[in-house]
Parts: structure tokens; sequence; C-alpha cells
């Protein structure tokens, strides 16, 4: 692998100026869908990312990252030591830990150090260790956390690491939001969004349309036995984004840099969600996430939004199908929130170009193979997905379909202040008796408020 890019003088405007026009590029189109997106629904019993046939995970993994590790050119001196911070649990922790342990085999002179911290107790101890100099050289998170840090200080712009041709080797959809402030912030691992699960026995045939899911859901709700056609965390923002921009809303306006909430589309998405609970009586209250996966694996639920870390949760035996979320009208298809987890340098580590040397091993599509194949992670890489064993996978190919009709969650350090007003809105007004007027005024008052003091 080669050294991080280190451009003379004369070629960095040259580069800078491509940089923009790739990113310009890249983010035109972001949640639209292609022309020839993967097939719409793909049900499974056995297959989950990164499981689909071919070699055994180990010896695919062994090999991709061997491959790739091969390519770093050692550096004479005293031997570096690179500390990187992840949430990774499970299969992803076990093939990022595959990863690290053949790289610090291979290359003696950058010593690799991954410590797994819980997902919430992350992003404290990162806010209070990176300042004082005691966190870590990278750090793998989700994007929505890139504004915060790059105004703080805690991470550091690429600037000409990220060359054009390092940042087409992922999804176009998965760039666009590692960028703040026309700065490079990080490389994308993964992405994740929600798509609609369903149990192949009491549905065996998938809706497409929203009212198709209702009479699907009606034909298999019974209250008095606890059996609900629908279930999912209503109240939460991240899983009614769906909604919103299926009817054109948004939370945020990324140019004007303003909140969106209190709006006619907002209005008319959040009563299209109470409808399902007070109308059509198919969508229970209280659905949080241990919830939703007890009573989908009881077969008492037979469809739910969830995305891909609900593959795990879904015990053996469980017959499901994954598939697109379903249109609200014809050519309005729900589009969900995308997430896109980077590895993103920290902005007081000292060994900078190592650092860079292990963010572009983890990114390239070899370690990308490792990823998907024994971490089961849906890896921002766009040349994994032109192997038939993943991009005809019948779940990936899913979620690979649903991230070209999702739309990247806002990154900007004001769209944080809505998520709390946004969710107790749609918890008064599916669940309890606020008109949604004004339930979503009172959310934009409170966040509005909230943004003036963040802008103080």
């Amino acid at each position: 692998m080669a050294n991080p890019l280190r451009l003379l003088p004369s070629a960095r405007t040259t580069n800078r100026l491509a940089l923009l026009a790739l990113i310009v590029g890249l983010t035109a189109g972001c949640g639209q869908k292609k022309a020839a997106a993967p097939a719409a629904t793909a049900t499974t019993t056995a297959v989950k990312p990164g499981a689909p046939g071919g070699a055994p995970a180990a010896a695919t993994a062994t090999k991709a990252a061997g491959k790739v590790a091969a390519k770093v050119v050692k550096a004479a001196g005293p031997p570096q030591k690179v500390v990187l911070w992840h949430a990774y649990r499970d299969t992803e922790r076990k093939a990022l830990d595959h990863l690290i342990d053949h790289w610090n085999k291979i290359h003696p002179e950058v010593v690799v150090t991954a410590l797994a911290i819980p997902f919430d107790a992350l992003i404290d101890k990162a806010q209070i260790a990176i300042p004082r100099g005691n966190g870590p050289d990278l750090v793998i998170f989700a994007h929505d956390k890139v504004g915060v840090w790059a105004r703080d200080k805690l991470i550091a712009p690429l600037g000409d690491f990220a060359t054009a041709a390092r940042l087409q080797r992922f999804l176009p959809q998965t760039v666009k939001p590692l960028v703040f402030e026309r700065a490079v912030y990080g490389l994308p691992l993964a992405f994740k969004s929600a798509v609609l699960f369903y149990n192949k026995k009491l549905v065996p045939k998938p809706p497409k349309t929203v009212a198709e899911m209702i009479e699907i859901a009606k034909a298999r709700t019974n209250k008095k036995n606890g059996e609900f056609g629908l279930a999912y965390d209503a109240a939460d923002l991240y899983f009614h984004a769906g909604w919103l921009h299926a009817f054109g809303g948004k939370v945020f306006d990324e140019r004007a840099r303003t909140l969106a909430i209190n709006s006619p589309e907002a209005v008319a998405a959040v009563e299209a969600v109470r409808d399902l609970h007070k109308k059509h009586h198919i969508l229970p209250k209280g659905m949080t996430g241990f919830v939703v996966t007890a009573m989908f694996n009881e077969g008492k639920v037979a469809m739910v939004f969830n995305g891909p870390w609900f593959l795990s949760e879904i015990e053996k035996g469980v017959e499901f199908g994954v598939t697109l979320m379903p249109e609200v009208a014809p050519g309005k298809p729900m589009k969900p929130y995308l997430g896109s987890e980077g590895i993103m340098l920290s902005a007081k580590t000292k060994v900078r170009d190592a650092a860079l040397q292990l963010m572009d091993y983890l990114t390239s599509d070899e370690a990308a193979l490792t990823r998907i194949t024994m971490g089961r992670q849906l890896v921002a890489n766009k040349k994994i997905y032109e192997d038939p064993k993943f991009g005809n996978d019948p779940v990936v190919k899913v979620f690979r379909a649903q991230a070209d009709m999702a739309v990247p969650m806002p990154n900007a350090v004001e769209a944080n202040v809505a998520w709390s007003p946004y969710s107790n809105a749609l918890r008064k007004v599916i669940f309890g008796t606020t008109p949604a007027p004004e339930a979503l005024k009172a959310a934009a008052d409170q966040a509005a408020t909230a943004m003036t003091k963040l802008r103080k």
C-alpha cells in the first residue's frame, strides 16, 4: 500500500478543485433511484449479509486481508503505535480484529491497537480524551457526529489524502455524509438504512404500496391475541424519516442551514402514521427495539421497519424476507435515513501518516471483502457489489437498492437540536390527542430556541 499522498505545492490547488468537482458530482442525485436498481424484493431464511454462497468466510477474509496488507511499503525507523476506537460488536468486531491482527503480523513497523467501547460511552470518551491528547488516532463512528466533532476540533479533515481516486471506491451516498463545509472528514466503511422485514408465513407476498401494506396488516391484526400487522418505533424520528421524505418533507435544510420541521408535508406524514394506529389499528404503541424483536420472533407481528442490525436478532427458524419500503403513492416511495459509518482521523494524532495508511487499508476493496464476508457488513465499496455472490444476495441487494432511495442524515451541528422535540411531537400526535400542526409547531419552536443558543 502506498504512503499517504504528498502533493507538491503546485499540484495542491488542482487536486482540491478536482475534489470539489467530485463532491458536487457525488452529492448530485443522492437519494435517487438508479436506472438499473436491483429487484425490490428478496426473501431468505438462511442467507444474511456477508454470508452468501461461495468460499468460507474465514478463508476469503484471510486471502483478502493478505492481499491488501502486502501492498504497504514498510518504513524504516522505530515502530509507530496507532490506536483505533470503535463500537463494533459480534461479527463486525470479529472481522475488524481479524484485519488488524493480520496487519500487525505483516507490519511490525506500525503496531495497531483496537479498543472496543460501547456506542454511547464512545461519544463521551472521545469528547473528553481527544482534546487532552489521550484519545485515539482513528475513530470509527456514524457520520452524524461529523459536524459537531469537526467544529470542536476532535477530528481533522483528510485534505490531500482524500483524492478523487480514493473517494471513487465508494457508493456516492456514503461519501457525502462525511463531507462538512467542503472538507472530507473520513472514509466510509459501511452504510445502514431501514427496510421492511416480513414474516414469510404470515405475508407470502410483500407489499409494494402503503395501501397494500395496510390491507395485509389488517388481516394479520388480532388485538385480543396481541397480534399486529406492523410494528416499529413510530415515535422515533429515525424510523419516521421514511414517511417524512415520501411526503416531500425534511427536518433540516442543508443549504439554508435552517430547520424545516413545521410544514404541510410534515403534517401529512405524521397524520398518515397516526392513522395506522388510530384508524386502521394495525400499529401498537410502546414498540421499542427489544419489544419489536420479541414480537417478530414469536410470530406476533407480520411486518416491521428495521435496519441491518435486526438480522442478527432474528431467531433461527423464523422464515423472513426483506423488501424495499413501500410507496405512499405512485412514484413516491418511502425514503429512510441513510447512515454512513466512517473512519475518522483524530485532530490530535501524532502519527498522521501511519494512521492514514491504516485508514486506507481498512477501507480498501480487499478489506471490504473481509468485512462483508466475515463481519456481515453492508460495506460502502462499490466494487464488492459487482460480484454476483454479493450483488445477487437476496438480503444484500435489497439494502443496496434501498440505499439508492435513502436520504443521508444531516451532519450539521444545528440538525441535532431537532431530534428530541420532533420525537416528542410524533408521540403526542400518533399515540396521543395533540393535533399534528400544533405538535409540530411546538417542536419547531423548541428546536429553534435550542439552535439560537447553540449559535451564540
